[in-house]
């Protein structure tokens, strides 16, 4: 209803019940997620342009959309939602080539892992009430299965 293919691919691949990994695209995400952009911006500032020159992989790193950022990031908040992201590439002097590798589990989980109903009041499609516990209860009764998403961007380079 919303034109969020991505979103609702997610979902229907998690009802598919295959738990097959889902590839995404960190660039695209890149792209449509600001809040992912300007982390994966950070990261090169303040973690890889103070490292010496040579490889780097940096530590994974949390990061979600900003739903105040508009219907593309509303897609992503709806998809992964927050999900984990490092930096791997190479360091020489002012210029950094490198790529962005993304992962999630991605799971509904529970009201005790603090993980918030969708209310119809709030921002839920069609303003239904989506209880986490009984979407998570699909996996746990064999009707849906959890996967991994991950993905790779192809390689960017970063000047000063």
């Amino acid at each position: 209803m919303k034109g969020w293919p991505t979103a609702a691919g997610l979902v229907q691949h998690y009802l598919d019940g295959s738990g097959k990994p889902v590839e995404v695209e960190p660039q695209q995400m890149m792209n449509d997620i600001p809040a992912f952009r300007k982390d994966v911006d950070g990261t090169l500032e303040n973690d890889v342009r103070k490292r010496g020159d040579g490889p780097f992989t940096t530590e994974w790193s949390s990061t979600a959309p900003n739903p105040a950022d508009g219907d593309r990031s509303m897609e992503w908040y709806y998809a992964p939602n927050h999900f984990q992201y490092r930096l791997v590439g190479e360091k020489q002097g002012d210029e950094i080539k490198y790529h962005v590798e993304v992962q999630k589990r991605y799971d509904w989980g529970i009201p005790s892992e603090h993980r918030a109903t969708v209310s119809g009041g709030g921002p839920g499609p069609m303003g239904m009430d989506l209880e986490q516990a009984d979407i998570a209860h699909l996996h746990t009764s064999g009707m849906a299965q959890d996967f991994d998403v991950s993905g790779s961007s192809g390689e960017m380079t970063a000047r000063s």
